[in-house]
């Protein structure tokens, strides 16, 4: 992790964040296992979200009395995180929370695990196989289908559009995609989409931006597979080309973005950017938790509607918790529900 990364945790990450998913847990797992060893396995922290969601997990599972071992960052190297899950194991970790770097790449460490008789919760993005407890994730899908939306409607259906799209190596990355091009290609077959691979990376994302707004005089829109990763860059270079309009104004590009950071919240706010989809990070770190208690314990998850407004479905082999995503604009910005609103920057 970066010392700009770090600051960035050490102003943003609020007790308010922690405590209420802390107070939720306390209230909402009955006959859970208490006291075991919690092992964290994240794929990178290379971005803002990843950064907060690797910190609530841990000040959450500290709350509620768990031991915590540190965070395994992989570094964006599929291998390494499953050595990482040998690592955990060997540390003593009884449960594992973990976020892929790849989804079909990680299948090695849950059978790993598995065989030692050590439950895992996968969140945030999905693994492709292997045996997980629960997979805590967001209707990456339904998020492409709604920025699409969200874009053909203000675009008129015509244009052009540039797609920033994430890792497809990714669970999320492909599912973010797919909604998005598919909702294109069947409501605005009349709108041109450009569509880059970023991998997830700033650089790439910033690079790719510069190219095709200098190219491309027509551009109409750009979809961000993640704020936390491109959005800063996405706006320096519209800015750089005299092409960063406020919202409702001519020649406006439309900017829409998953994830609903801080920072683009504070951008929708100051009308540069139309619309953010919010990943339920709170969420994530609130039922990935519950889950991997249930697990710890001996509970296994069936198929069917949940008490929180989402419906557990299987997906790969196991069962998965689809949780709500919201359309973040100007007029809800300031919901409390947000899990950009528990933290400040």
């Amino acid at each position: 992790m970066t010392d700009t990364m770090r600051c960035y945790v050490s102003r943003t990450l609020t007790a308010g964040l922690a405590a209420g998913m802390v107070f939720a847990l306390a209230g909402t797992a009955p006959a859970q296992a208490q006291g075991f060893t919690l092992g964290y396995s994240t794929g990178f922290l290379q971005d803002p979200f990843q950064v907060v969601q690797a910190d609530s997990v841990m000040a959450a599972g500290k709350a509620a009395g768990l031991k915590t071992l540190p965070v395994a960052n992989a570094n964006g190297d599929p291998g390494k995180q499953i050595g990482d899950f040998h690592n955990l194991v060997a540390q003593g970790a009884q449960g594992i929370l973990f976020v892929a770097r790849d989804s079909q790449a990680i299948v090695p460490a849950l059978d790993f695990a598995a065989s030692k008789n050590v439950p895992v919760v996968s969140i945030d993005m999905g693994p492709a196989g292997g045996k997980a407890a629960m997979v805590v994730r967001a209707d990456n899908i339904r998020m492409g289908e709604d920025a699409c939306k969200l874009t053909g409607k203000a675009l008129g259906g015509k244009g052009i559009v540039l797609s920033l799209m994430g890792d497809q190596a990714t669970l999320n990355g492909r599912d973010r995609t797919s909604g998005f091009s598919n909702c294109m290609k069947k409501d605005f077959p009349d709108i041109k989409l450009i569509e880059q691979p970023t991998y997830w990376a700033t650089d790439k994302a910033t690079s790719i931006a510069q190219t095709v707004v200098t190219s491309t005089p027509a551009l109409g829109a750009i979809y961000m597979q993640s704020d936390a990763v491109m959005l800063a860059g996405v706006l320096n270079v519209l800015k750089s080309a005299g092409k960063l309009k406020p919202v409702g104004e001519a020649g406006h590009i439309f900017l829409v973005s998953i994830d609903g950071t801080p920072l683009a919240h504070q951008k929708i706010r100051e009308g540069q950017l139309d619309a953010a989809i919010s990943q339920p990070l709170n969420l994530y770190v609130k039922w990935g938790l519950y889950y991997l208690q249930g697990a710890v314990a001996g509970k296994a998850f069936a198929p069917g509607p949940t008490d929180h407004d989402s419906r557990i479905e299987m997906m790969n082999g196991n069962p998965m918790d689809m949780l709500p995503a919201p359309t973040v604009t100007k007029a809800n910005v300031d919901d409390p529900s947000l899990w950009a609103n528990g933290v400040k920057g």
